[in-house]
């Protein structure tokens, strides 16, 4: 199989299996290889990784290269990136991708430097524009109030992409693909850590987690301070909700940035979104867009957010959470 000007995507790995962002960023992959005649490559480095390639196969890889060797059982970023840049060297992609990982992240920035690539970092979508093979990039920029469009001259066009942006990637075990086995001389590159004992530590989770809850409700400016932000927390806790906020509260310091909602946070897909007190700007609008129900309640008649609402209440939040709860129970009942 020919891979020469080809999509290649970074696969990271978690507990022997492939990372959900992995995941998202090679189905990505994939919608932008069947707008145009390129292949999809995942790259496996690692320790252990050649038994994941059917799984990126089937997530739409065409082919997968693996660099599996016993001194990779431990990530190292100057040794990672030596190889990703090995390989690029050898197969000539048109298109490097990786997740916007502390780890990925790394690596592309090693991989700018030492191969003089261009890198467009945290993207939320891209597509191929016009008859060649450049792509249009787009990030946000100024903390999302505003989204650029970038293009790159290097090649490959190196980039990262951003957490929950490109969902819906589907597994498909009947695909077929190529595996492709290399190694890697890494000798001239020492060591700069290694990891002696490790012990895992549990994320402390919320009950209703905006990754799995059905319902969310998300506080907006609206909420007028902390206290009012606490009690409508408390109203998605009585219904069995996830809790989210805009950027702002997170800036006002009010709550962590693991809570907020939208292109610089979280991207969620809840089947009922209950919008309270929030304006609906861009950034979040991007975020919630996949959500089946869109519930808003904004004092501001003329707000955003009832432009694409698919319910809307004019009024008081505080007056309206009571109103939506009894509604919610009735339903639940």
């Amino acid at each position: 199989m020919e891979l020469k000007n080809s999509i290649f995507v970074y696969m990271e790995q978690e507990k022997d299996a492939l990372t959900k962002l992995s995941v998202q960023v090679l189905g990505k992959a994939r919608e932008m290889a069947d707008s145009c005649p390129h292949k999809v490559v995942a790259l496996l480095i690692g320790k252990g990784v050649k038994t994941l390639a059917p799984k990126a196969i089937g997530y739409g890889a065409d082919a997968v290269i693996v660099v599996d060797q016993d001194e990779l059982d431990t990530f190292d970023s100057q040794v990672y990136a030596k190889i990703a840049a090995e390989v690029i060297k050898q197969y000539e992609p048109s298109v490097f991708l990786l997740g916007a990982t502390n780890d990925s992240r790394d690596i592309g920035g090693r991989l700018s430097a030492s191969l003089q690539l261009g890198l467009v970092a945290d993207c939320i979508d891209a597509t191929f524009e016009g008859a060649d093979d450049t792509v249009m990039w787009i990030r946000p920029a100024y903390t999302g109030k505003l989204f650029v469009k970038i293009m790159t001259k290097t090649r490959p066009q190196l980039a990262t992409a951003s957490e929950d942006i490109f969902l819906h990637t589907t597994f498909d075990d009947k695909r077929q693909g190529d595996v492709i086995e290399l190694t890697v001389d890494v000798g001239d590159i020492a060591k700069t850590q290694k990891v002696l004992s490790f012990e895992e530590v549990a994320a402390e989770k919320m009950t209703y987690s905006l990754e799995d809850a059905e319902i969310i409700v998300g506080a907006g400016r609206g909420v007028g301070d902390i206290d009012g932000m606490n009690a409508v927390q408390d109203f998605a806790a009585s219904i069995g909700a996830g809790f989210g906020v805009t950027k702002p509260l997170v800036d006002a310091g009010w709550i962590d940035h693991e809570a907020q909602i939208g292109i610089t946070g979280k991207k969620v897909a809840p089947k009922i979104y209950i919008a309270l007190g929030i304006s609906g700007a861009l950034q979040h609008k991007l975020g919630i867009k996949d959500a089946e129900i869109i519930i808003a309640v904004n004092k501001d008649p003329d707000a955003p957010i009832f432009k694409f609402a698919h319910y809307g209440i004019v009024g008081d939040l505080f007056e309206a959470m009571p109103e939506l709860a009894a509604k919610i129970a009735q339903l639940k009942a």
